[in-house]
């Protein structure tokens, strides 16, 4: 079922607030930031309505919405990555940072991590071969999602689950670009519930491949790490290929 262009418009604005506050959103909020040329009872109507169509939900008492997992699916198949995100002067300190360490691929790996766990706010991980490495743990404590206690074990469960892992980053479809799976799309495993994994597989002289990935809650700055996510695996995959 397709939606209106107000509400595609609507819809977006309601996930940039949230990403941003963290909180559900209501029609005051978007009447008064983003100037939509509407009144606050028709805003009301279109979020009831994107809430039938499944883009949108109410959580507990608040007044406000929040995206679903296809809100999310929306969102992300939208969003316009550019490269050039990351600004000149980073790029320079991870290239000439990661140039030091590239004929060591777990130095290298590591290196890598680092960066995308800092630039995503989120943990970073890499499959290499039969190794699991990652970065940010201590970020996550941090991320407002992840304050709930069995949230964070949930995750932290994830990024220590080897063969978990391994079964979704090759299930991914785009071998050559960066691939966004988003909560229940892991179909039968309900671990990722609210989580999104953003993730680009590396391959090297060898033959053999890894992947790099950043894992979170939905609520990630989509994009700023899928280009985060495509300038490092591009940037490897230079290095170790040369």
């Amino acid at each position: 079922m397709n939606i209106t262009d107000r509400q595609k418009e609507l819809l977006s604005a309601i996930i940039k607030e949230f990403i941003d506050t963290a909180e559900a959103v209501g029609s005051i909020n978007l009447l008064d930031k983003y100037n939509f040329k509407i009144s606050s009872a028709t805003i009301r109507n279109e979020m009831a309505e994107l809430v039938i169509r499944g883009y949108l939900y109410k959580k507990h008492s608040s007044a406000g919405r929040i995206p679903t997992d296809k809100g999310w699916r929306f969102f992300v198949d939208e969003v316009k990555t550019d490269i050039n995100y990351i600004d000149a002067t980073t790029k320079e300190e991870m290239l000439s940072s990661l140039v030091k360490v590239k004929d060591e691929r777990s130095h290298l790996i590591r290196q890598g991590l680092n960066f995308l766990s800092m630039l995503s706010e989120n943990a970073a991980v890499a499959l290499i071969g039969n190794n699991l490495y990652y970065s940010g743990l201590t970020s996550l404590t941090n991320i407002p999602e992840l304050k709930e206690e069995d949230n964070l074990q949930r995750i932290l469960k994830i990024l220590e689950d080897y063969y978990m892992l391994s079964d979704v980053f090759n299930k991914g479809e785009n071998h050559d670009d960066v691939n966004i799976l988003i909560g229940d799309e892991e179909a039968g495993n309900d671990a990722f519930k609210d989580f999104s994994v953003i993730y680009s597989e590396i391959r090297f002289k060898d033959g053999s491949k890894g992947f790099i990935a950043v894992i979170g809650p939905n609520r990630m700055r989509y994009d700023k790490i899928i280009s985060a996510i495509k300038y490092m695996s591009d940037t490897i995959k230079f290095l170790v290929n040369n």
